[in-house]
């Protein structure tokens, strides 16, 4: 069994909320985390700190699909495949919810991965998200 390989990278990410009948809302962090390859999959792992609660994130990156899992100060999980219905989860204090997302657009390359997808809860498109990653080595 051959040993993963593993660097450490500064990441960009940048997300975009559009929500029915809301102002558009954009999301900038910048932080470092670790890019690890297994096989032919690649896993970016990074933390990131919004409202006091630390949310580890692992974002699984294929060539048609991808997987982020959240965990700590949220909790949920997104599949991604591209023109397909895939069913996730997002963890409230009042129980889990069962979300679908809708992926319209899906691009992974060397340093670069892209969703773009519609988030629908009980049938009904609560918002449509695109996501961007950019991810460099770190000095």
């Amino acid at each position: 069994m051959s040993t993963p390989l593993q660097k450490t990278v500064n990441i960009r990410l940048v997300s975009t909320i559009r929500h029915p009948n809301v102002q558009e809302e954009t999301i900038n962090i910048e932080t470092k985390g670790t890019l690890t390859l297994k096989g032919k999959q690649y896993y970016l792992v990074y933390e990131e700190m919004r409202d006091e609660k630390i949310t580890r994130t692992t974002v699984k990156l294929g060539g048609q699909t991808a997987l982020i899992l959240r965990s700590g100060g949220v909790k949920m999980r997104l599949p991604f495949e591209r023109g397909e219905l895939q069913t996730g989860s997002y963890d409230t204090q009042y129980g889990t919810i069962i979300i679908t997302t809708n992926t319209k657009h899906l691009h992974f390359d060397d340093g670069h991965f892209q969703v773009e997808y519609e988030l629908i809860i009980n049938e009904e498109v609560a918002g449509t998200y695109t996501l961007e990653l950019i991810y460099t080595e770190a000095e």
